[in-house]
């Protein structure tokens, strides 16, 4: 069994990752675990992370508190969408996605293990 504390208290003590001073993927707050055939975790931070496609399966982000704008370029175009504390979001197979957190957030992810592609530029789709 595998227990981690996402209370309010829990979360809120979370360092927050300034994506602009990185050079390689930072550790999450909560350790990555895997969960059928994906990966689990929790990401905090600010800034933008690089584009994401997961080929494998649809990805599940909940945002636990904070807030980022949430870009997925579906097939029939470009979708941006404010994503807030308690927002839960499918995102579909095969569509690159973005978050940019100008401020701070902290998320739970769920991401297909196999099949992942990232890119700093905005894909052509």
């Amino acid at each position: 069994m595998r227990v981690q504390s996402l209370s309010a208290e829990a979360v809120a003590a979370m360092r927050i990752v300034d994506l602009s001073t990185v050079t390689e993927e930072p550790d999450g707050p909560v350790e990555s675990f895997a969960f059928h055939d994906c990966t689990t975790g929790v990401a905090s931070f600010v800034g933008r992370p690089p584009w994401e496609l997961h080929t494998a399966g649809d990805e599940l982000p909940y945002i636990l508190s904070g807030e980022c704008e949430l870009t997925v370029l579906e097939p029939s175009g470009r979708v941006t969408r404010t994503l807030r504390g308690g927002d839960l979001v499918v995102v579909p197979q095969g569509c690159w996605h973005n978050n940019d957190a100008a401020k701070a957030v902290r998320m739970l992810y769920i991401t297909p293990t196999d099949g992942n592609d990232h890119s700093w530029d905005e894909p052509d789709t």
